[in-house]
């Protein structure tokens, strides 16, 4: 069984490269770019518009107030939801260029922002790196596992009585919470594995939640990763990687075979590894890079745009055919996507 401490060191060491990139200022060369496919359609923006709101709901029973952000499509009809957690560090800011796609094929997207592993435990610190090591915690995913948990149980109070809580609910009435997807990045994407059942000893059952159908997991940690810790993630799972997804400096990150040794341990069914060329951790964070910094190891624009449009369209595909049970984006992915990203990596299938 894990131990609390090391349960708490292995989230320190897997989880901490938001933060060390976030403060690392460094310049590396980037490699050459790689070609993929020509273009298909999963890779294109949408047609549907998708409005913008910024709120903040607060968990009584924990005293514990969470910003959110709600990128919700036009029109009348239901619509799937994806939730995104951000990494160590971050804000509802992360995960804007994939939740912009994902929006404008028609799923709404709701950013949450975990306090206490948020921007607040750096922006502020007198030793920030020190201050990130000590809020990626084993109490940090418990308490984002449960912010996780509050949400959803929050959207089916809200769709219930909608009009009653607020007139600004009502949005929450289009949901279909029968169809619900979550994703994240980093530390979010260690909240995303706990939810989908990745064990933790006795603790895991109380981390992990039946609603989400299917995952997208960008950057997953897995120290010790073994079949019998994810035994129980039987659900769809695609985990996006790559080669310079490592080491950031400070003692932070994982090897990027760590991240892959996730997949590796996964049961089959349904699941889907994509592993691209010199993508470094921060592309995969799906926000814009700080001028004037690194971010790891920042392999150039011609590189991120190739990494980008393949980030697109494989999640796409991915909640198209798990949420939506949608044939064709479900055969594409298993079947084509790995011409489709030819050079540029390789889709692994299990």
């Amino acid at each position: 069984m894990l131990s609390y401490r090391t349960f708490g060191s292995a989230l320190r060491y897997a989880c901490g490269t938001w933060a060390a990139a976030a403060l690392m200022l460094a310049f590396a060369a980037a490699g050459p770019a790689l070609a993929a496919a020509p273009p298909v359609p999963y890779e294109q923006a949408g047609s549907v518009t998708a409005a913008v709101r910024d709120l903040r709901w607060t968990d009584l029973s924990r005293q514990r107030t969470l910003p959110l952000r709600v990128r919700m499509p036009a029109g009348d009809g239901p619509v799937p939801v994806i939730l995104f957690s951000h990494g160590l560090g971050g804000s509802v800011d992360a995960g804007q260029f994939w939740s912009e796609h994902w929006a404008s094929h028609g799923f709404a997207v709701l950013h949450l922002q975990h306090p206490g592993s948020d921007e607040s435990a750096w922006k502020d610190a007198r030793r920030p790196a020190q201050a990130l090591r000590e809020a990626a915690s084993a109490e940090q995913l418990m308490a984002r596992a449960a912010d996780v948990k509050f949400v959803l149980d929050e959207l089916e109070r809200r769709r219930v009585a909608a009009v009653a809580v607020s007139p600004d609910d009502a949005w929450v009435q289009r949901l279909d919470l029968q169809r619900i997807g979550l994703s994240g990045h980093s530390f979010g994407a260690a909240t995303t594995q706990a939810i989908a059942g990745q064990s933790y000893g006795r603790r895991g059952p109380a981390l992990t939640d039946p609603r989400p159908r299917a995952f997208v997991a960008f950057s997953p940690s897995g120290r010790d990763a073994t079949a019998t810790r994810f035994a129980h993630v039987t659900r769809p799972l695609l985990a996006l990687t790559g080669s310079a997804d490592g080491e950031v400096g400070m003692g932070l990150g994982v090897p990027p075979a760590q991240r892959r040794a996730v997949f590796d341990a996964l049961p089959p069914g349904d699941k889907v590894l994509i592993w691209l060329t010199d993508a470094d951790h921060m592309m995969f964070g799906g926000g814009p890079r700080r001028s004037g910094a690194a971010w790891n190891t920042n392999p150039g624009p011609a590189l991120d745009l190739l990494h980008g449009r393949i980030v697109r369209a494989t999640t796409l595909a991915f909640w198209r055919a798990y949420l939506l049970d949608d044939a064709d984006a479900r055969r594409w992915l298993l079947q084509q996507a790995g011409s489709y990203v030819g050079r540029a990596g390789e889709v692994v299938l299990k």
